[in-house]
């Protein structure tokens, strides 16, 4: 009974070491993709949430009690984030400075600025960290429940916040002030607001929920600009084309979704998907646009990444083209994806406690 050997990564027939994923390639699914991984980044807790900074220097990470920030090129952590703390130390001092129980960090985003890093928490709070004097700059306070996602507009001046007290915010980045609420109001979700996303020009807010329906506010207002019904289960992520003409929802129903953000206001009914994606075996967790081109990625419970060429499936009337690419990278839920907006990088965060960052080329 001696002791177990020291863990071998798998080899092949010829010896070579085998990656732990793989990627399955489908010819109908438009334009060919190769992924290779860059990085593995191992947690002691659920990967909730990750995201990369404007200029792609940085890539931030949140699990439970902690935000973690690296530098991409590197891999190197360059500190975490805990509770009003900034640790630059070792797993074991965030955890002393965390303190007992379970409170994760469900969402981060940095400024488009790259100056600040905000994190949503299960405390209630959202936390924005100044990364430059690596200090607590604002604990936001308003919201009555978990902070489940937090991004930021383009010109840096504002947060915005969804939470499961079926709201979403507005928050001032200078003065921390809550400058308006959405959806306290009959046309509001009725359940727990799990995603929210700024469009690029920044006029609108749009929310997932678990009421099954997305929301699309004016910042300006708080006006309901237009609701989306369609997915047959919570939705969990939402995100904006580059270009603001499109917003993608991924949903517990297994499906993403498009809708055609240009027609909002100037149609008369309720809007209809332009496409619904079918491909996931199982709930939808995250989607994602990359910045450039017109890939849509989206992440599931069924452990896969998927790759959608959103223009050629627009393009067309077929829907079972399915996703161009499969990647099988993690060994539990995909919960979270992000896309570097400088270069061909993407990110994964899974229930397997890791984080991957991958870089595809397309032919």
């Amino acid at each position: 009974g001696g002791k177990e050997p020291a863990s071998l990564k798998p080899v092949d027939s010829r010896g070579m070491p085998m990656e732990d994923w793989n990627i399955i390639v489908n010819s109908a699914g438009g334009q060919a993709v190769k992924v290779k991984q860059e990085l593995v980044l191992h947690h002691d807790s659920v990967v909730c949430c990750v995201r990369f900074s404007n200029d792609g220097r940085y890539f931030a990470t949140g699990c439970n009690k902690t935000a973690a920030l690296y530098d991409v090129v590197s891999g190197q952590r360059v500190c975490m984030f805990v509770n009003d703390q900034v640790v630059e130390g070792n797993a074991a001092e965030a955890a002393a400075a965390a303190g007992g129980g379970d409170s994760y960090v469900r969402s981060v985003c940095f400024s488009p600025d790259s100056r600040l890093l905000v994190a949503g928490t299960e405390d209630k709070t959202i936390k924005v960290w100044d990364l430059t004097t690596r200090r607590l700059r604002h604990s936001l306070t308003g919201h009555g429940k978990n902070i489940y996602s937090v991004d930021c507009t383009l010109d840096c001046r504002l947060i915005a916040s969804g939470s499961g007290d079926r709201t979403a915010k507005l928050w001032d980045v200078r003065t921390g002030a809550c400058v308006r609420t959405f959806g306290d109001d009959e046309n509001g979700p009725i359940d727990g607001v799990t995603s929210v996303a700024v469009s690029p020009d920044g006029r609108y807010i749009a929310a997932g929920s678990l009421d099954k329906v997305v929301r699309l506010w004016d910042t300006e207002t708080g006006a309901l600009a237009d609701m989306f019904n369609g997915h047959a289960d919570s939705v969990y992520s939402v995100s904006f084309s580059p270009d603001g003409s499109l917003l993608a929802t991924g949903s517990l129903d297994r499906t993403v979704r498009l809708w055609d953000i240009t027609q909002v206001g100037k149609r008369t009914g309720e809007a209809a998907p332009r496409f619904t994606f079918k491909g996931h075996k199982d709930f939808v967790l995250s989607v994602a646009f990359a910045p450039q081109g017109n890939w849509l990625l989206s992440g599931s419970k069924d452990r896969s990444v998927q790759f959608w060429d959103t223009r050629m499936l627009l393009d067309r009337t077929k829907t079972e083209d399915g996703p161009s690419v499969i990647l099988q990278g993690h060994h539990n839920s995909v919960i979270s994806l992000a896309h570097s907006p400088m270069a061909n990088l993407f990110a994964s965060g899974s229930g397997d406690k890791c984080a991957r960052i991958w870089r595809y080329t397309t032919e």
